[in-house]
């Protein structure tokens, strides 16, 4: 890499559901399989490039005015896609909110660095005194005019198919989809409280908690690469095979 890469966060908030949570949804249990499971964050990363022309990248003002904007739409929408999935706004102990970071990189990313990668994500299992987060987005402004959000997603809430659920309906939202009103229905309320009622939680403060070992051993990273045409050629499959609105994310 010809220089080093900065990434500087320069500002950082909370974004709560656009309408209150009801009374009677304001605690969420978890299963005793949630309870006994780790704190565990899984991250992931979305990358997407500048549509402007190369006028308009060169233009410094225009390019922050851009982002502005964009802020304010990923806000806004966001916000509305928590009221949807309102166990995602919170924490673990009390329901609270998102932790939203912005992040500006002077750069494009010519290499793979995992370490750079790694501050494209907002940091996870951050105990405060009202509990762990249970979702933490940043959104990162490249100097080019691309945009990367980093998702990190406590498992004990969230798995890998309710998060893809989640982020499609918060991309339906600001694009005005006519079946945006139905995108977060997916996932419903019977579907958040069915563990909890088949594998009831168990009350660690009368019984005595169970001891979970975890071997410490090193571990090995892999990555999988796809070469843009082959996505683009599964998409094309995708909107043969009939798929109405197939998502890129």
């Amino acid at each position: 890499m010809g220089s080093e890469v900065k990434v500087e966060i320069v500002h950082k908030e909370t974004i709560r559901p656009s309408s209150p949570t009801p009374h009677h949804l304001r605690f969420f249990s978890l299963s005793i399989f949630d309870q006994l499971s780790p704190e565990l964050y899984f991250p992931l990363l979305l990358f997407y490039p500048n549509n402007s022309d190369h006028h308009e990248v060169n233009n410094v003002d225009h390019q922050h005015s851009l982002d502005g904007e964009r802020t304010k739409l990923l806000k806004r929408s966001l916000s509305e896609t928590l009221t949807r999935f309102y166990p995602f706004a919170g924490r673990i102990l009390n329901n609270a909110s998102v932790c939203y970071p912005c992040s500006f990189i002077s750069r494009v990313l010519d290499k793979h660095d995992l370490e750079l990668l790694k501050k494209l994500i907002p940091l996870g299992a951050t105990k405060g005194d009202t509990g762990y987060d249970v979702l933490l987005v940043q959104i990162n402004f490249f100097e080019c005019g691309g945009i990367t959000i980093g998702f990190n997603a406590s498992h004990k809430i969230i798995d890998a198919h309710t998060l893809s659920t989640f982020i499609n309906s918060w991309a339906a939202i600001p694009l005005r989809f006519s079946t945006s009103d139905n995108i977060g229905v997916v996932v419903h309320q019977q579907q958040y409280i069915a563990a909890a009622s088949l594998f009831p939680p168990l009350d660690f403060f009368s019984s005595p908690p169970p001891i979970v070992e975890f071997a410490i051993e090193k571990c090995t990273t892999r990555r999988l690469l796809f070469e843009s045409s082959k996505i683009s050629c599964l998409k094309s499959e995708a909107v043969s095979a009939a798929v109405q609105n197939p998502y890129p994310s």
